[in-house]
């Protein structure tokens, strides 16, 4: 049983190794033969690497995670989030058993960034991908890598979204399966169900439902007088129909669940599994932005006798899901919470024993790589109540640059006259302001609060080594798709004939323009 242990603690500090490698200090990877030999011969005598027992209330056997993702959801779309018209029975049950965050923060509200994020533990700046269709940083490890070096099978089900494939080695990829008469594919229930049957080894999967993002149903059974609208949506009878074939994907994504949970019961697996619900990322006035209808996003956590259902207004990110899943399953802290890591363990607020998490949380926009692609950057930082942007190609801020190149110029302001009512700065007082309608940036009152978290979000920038700056001309991007310089008539995308294909040799590598650093 020592040997045992001794083996254990070794598993547990190679994995330690092998993050600093990749993230932090190449240079160890020379040192890690030395070390291995070093430790093996002494498993046999007292060492410093021996894992204690925990006074976790979590303590015992390692537990199956199972992560269930909504594509495309906002939180105001939720009961359990005061929409009571909204189509979440499944989710509303299950939050009544379950951790509820009201502060959980994704870094980007668009699906690849904002899922690479979630499975890194490092905002997209640093992992690399923060256009969307884009890949993570060559060498980054992903919580595939991670679990599965402590005896953890890692499955995704569903949706993938992520490059490249050998940076995320699932033990099994579980694709989604068409279903006749439906706007898109469903999880892979059979293949989820006959997994659970056969596993004899703890897992984790993450289920990446395609629902409720678009299309919708044609058809609805929700009445459109009755949806919920926010408030920043024009009220028309067109928005009011698209809102109920919304509603109607929301139920599909209800379906999903439910049969999820289902499933965890039948096969009796509910103590010994804990089960994280959480949606990508926002819809309405939120996707693309860092506007709270975005990035503010349902998160609630499930694991029947040891964590005590009830509300959190903890300040928590996605970059924390990574660190969770590590202490969860290797009851190491020090691996967990490593400062490598841009999120930590989220166990201490879980078991009670801390109502305190981050300071901030932050997130980025770039609108290179998509539909109705531009040139619009933002950063934001928020601290639970004030939510502070910086919008660094406003109209206001390019009125103050001196660009030159006719097409670069031409580009720029095709991008910020897409956004003329969005100045350089905005401040929101989410506490009363929930969704984001009175910009306090110039607020007398204010102003000492607005340097504040203007000086804390340019200095996250430079520790996430940033490409840009309060000064700097935003970059142009080359991308998977979307190019800025094509016309796209499905899109409703033109620019004028003369502008296309002029951004040659004027577009910059995503991955060269900055480089991972932690310090």
């Amino acid at each position: 049983m020592l040997l045992w242990k001794r083996i254990v603690s070794f598993t547990k500090f190679k994995l330690m190794i092998e993050i600093l490698a990749v993230y932090k200090f190449p240079q160890i990877k020379r040192l890690w033969a030395c070390i291995c030999i070093t430790l093996v011969h002494s498993a046999s005598s007292p060492s410093i690497l021996e894992a204690s027992d925990t006074d976790f209330t979590m303590s015992g056997s390692r537990p199956n995670i199972i992560f269930f993702l909504a594509d495309d959801q906002s939180r105001s779309d939720h009961r359990t989030y005061g929409n009571e018209k909204a189509p979440t029975p499944i989710t509303e049950a299950f939050s009544k058993e379950a951790l509820v965050f009201d502060k959980a923060y994704t870094g980007q509200a668009i699906c690849a960034p904002s899922r690479s994020m979630l499975l890194t533990g490092l905002y997209p700046i640093r992992n690399g991908c923060f256009i969307n269709h884009t890949a993570i940083r060559p060498g980054l490890k992903s919580l595939p890598s991670y679990l599965k070096s402590l005896g953890y099978d890692v499955i995704l089900a569903g949706k993938s979204h992520l490059k490249p494939s050998e940076q995320f080695p699932w033990t099994e990829w579980m694709r989604p399966v068409p279903k006749e008469g439906y706007p898109r594919p469903a999880l892979p229930l059979d293949a989820i169900d006959d997994y659970m049957e056969k596993s004899k080894q703890p897992f984790c999967l993450i289920l990446a439902s395609e629902y409720p993002h678009g299309p919708y149903f044609k058809e609805s059974q929700f009445d459109p007088n009755e949806v919920v609208l926010a408030p920043f949506q024009y009220d028309s009878p067109g928005t009011r129909n698209y809102a109920s074939r919304y509603y109607q994907s929301i139920d599909e994504k209800e379906n999903e669940f439910d049969a999820i949970l289902k499933l965890i019961e039948r096969h009796g697996l509910e103590r010994d599994t804990i089960v994280f619900y959480a949606d990508d990322h926002g819809v309405s006035r939120g996707k693309f932005t860092v506007y709270d209808s975005g990035i503010n996003v349902a998160f609630m956590v499930r694991w029947p006798e040891k964590i005590v259902p009830g509300r959190s207004d903890a300040l928590i990110s996605f970059a924390d899901f990574v660190p969770t899943a590590l202490d969860l399953a290797s009851r190491n802290s020090e691996v967990s919470n490593a400062s490598f890591f841009d999120g930590k363990s989220l166990v201490p607020l879980l078991e009670g024993k801390t109502q305190q998490h981050h300071e901030f949380t932050y997130a980025v926009s770039h609108n290179q790589g998509i539909q109705n692609r531009h040139i619009f950057p933002q950063r934001a930082i928020h601290d639970g109540r004030y939510h502070y942007i910086y919008n660094f190609n406003s109209n206001e801020r390019l009125n103050k640059l001196s660009i030159k190149d006719p097409t670069l110029h031409f580009f720029l302001k095709f991008g910020a006259d897409k956004h003329k009512d969005q100045p350089e700065e905005e401040l929101y007082d989410v506490g009363v302001d929930p969704f984001e309608l009175n910009n306090l940036a110039k607020n007398p009152e204010l102003t000492a609060k607005k340097i504040a978290l203007k000086k804390a979000l340019f200095k996250w920038m430079k520790s996430q080594n940033d490409f840009l700056s309060e000064e700097g001309i935003p970059p142009i991007f080359k991308v998977w798709g979307h190019q800025l310089d094509e016309n796209a008539p499905r899109f409703k995308y033109k620019i004028p004939e003369k502008m296309l294909g002029t951004l040659s040799g004027k577009k910059v590598d995503p991955h060269l323009i900055s480089r991972v650093v932690i310090d």
